[in-house]
């Protein structure tokens, strides 16, 4: 069974870089982690986890709390990370005896999937759930319905749309979207001609990013937005936008991109189509930064501020906090670690593969795993 899990991690890896939009069957895993490192340890079945009553909710935690992550998409290679992220966390927590079980499931963006995934995990009881989210208004009622059976629930990443829940966690998407444009504008000196690659649509991360950076263009009637699209964070998609711009586009001058797997397509589309390289925002994906630093003597410039995905390992340490009764804020805000042009050589890898992110809680020994 854990052979079996590790070569579906790999096989989302692989996918990170090239088909992160792509429209797979829905599938659902329990805890694929623990449970099957249980089943691997007994030599059993994986059987279902005790019952716990919502009144385990209590801060009370004999025998440990029963956890989850329910995760939309392990799609590209940051979900990838981020539900590592989650595992090494909660097997620490497991160590500890904090935790006793843990569930994992994923929907592969498909919302109607999630809404089940949460429902299920209502039915068993678990003590906390967290959650990032396929829609930030879909999902409310699942986690409301959560809330109201006693469960703790925290969301991070793409945020659920309710007060009904302990907590979200996360950076603050829509200062990541202004501090891209900010860098973008200043670079251009407040006029010129620019293209913009945005993430999944109807996402509440795509939003925000959005809605940041249309506040600070909004200030400068000299940059002209000639044209969009929804590349999915993805590496593929995004070459595959930037291609046709730059056919539709005889002049650009710069490239606000709110995800580095589609600023390196961009990069790469440039070259393709032998034009000249211009400002490129960008964010902390090992290949985004590769090819940042291979192309700078050419003129390229960007900038990297990033989303790390140990978010998934914060939002599992707020449960906890809520769960051993602790107040938490309900809003719990994660620095925007930056990669500038004065520090881009530190955070790249060079032993380390294109899908790696480079803002990471997990041990080389995790990461060599994860990515080997």
């Amino acid at each position: 069974m854990r052979k079996v899990f590790i070569m579906g991690l790999a096989a989302a890896m692989a996918m990170g870089l090239s088909a992160c939009g792509s429209n797979k069957a829905p599938e659902t895993t329990a805890a694929p982690a623990a449970a099957e490192t249980t089943a691997e340890e007994s030599g059993k079945e994986e059987t279902t986890k005790a019952q716990v009553s919502s009144e385990a909710a209590k801060p009370s935690n004999d025998g440990g709390y029963v956890v989850a992550l329910c995760n939309y998409s392990i799609g590209n290679s940051w979900r990838a990370q981020m539900e590592q992220e989650f595992v090494a966390e909660a097997e620490k927590l497991k160590a500890e005896g904090v935790v006793s079980e843990y569930y994992i499931t994923n929907s592969n963006d498909d919302i109607n999937k999630q809404i089940s995934d949460m429902q299920d995990l209502i039915t068993k009881k678990v003590d906390g759930i967290v959650i990032t989210a396929a829609s930030p208004t879909a999902l409310a009622p699942a986690v409301e319905e959560a809330t109201e059976a006693g469960i703790k629930v925290v969301s991070f990443d793409n945020v659920v749309d309710t007060d009904e829940q302990v907590a979200t966690v996360g950076i603050d998407q829509t200062e990541f979207g202004r501090v891209c444009a900010d860098w973008l504008v200043k670079k251009l000196d407040g006029k010129g001609k620019i293209v913009v690659l945005n993430g999944i649509a109807g996402t509440a991360n795509d939003t925000m990013r959005w809605n940041g950076a249309e506040e600070v263009f909004k200030q400068y009637p000299d940059i002209e937005i000639l044209g969009s699209a929804n590349a999915s964070w993805d590496y593929a998609q995004g070459k595959a936008a930037m291609e046709s711009m730059l056919s539709a586009y005889p002049e650009i001058d710069g490239v606000w991109s709110q995800g580095g797997a589609m600023t390196q397509g961009a990069i790469d589309a440039f070259i393709a189509a032998g034009r000249k390289l211009v400002p490129m925002t960008s964010e902390g994906n090992n290949g985004a930064l590769r090819a940042w630093i291979e192309n700078r003597d050419n003129g390229l410039s960007c900038i990297a501020p990033s989303d790390p995905t140990y978010s998934g390992a914060e939002a599992l340490r707020t449960v906890i906090k809520s769960l051993d009764g602790e107040e938490v804020p309900k809003r719990v805000t994660l620095d925007i670690p930056v990669v500038t042009e004065d520090n881009v050589d530190k955070y790249y890898r060079q032993d380390m593969p294109d899908s790696f992110w480079v803002f990471t809680e997990l041990d080389d020994a995790a990461l060599q795993k994860l990515y080997k």
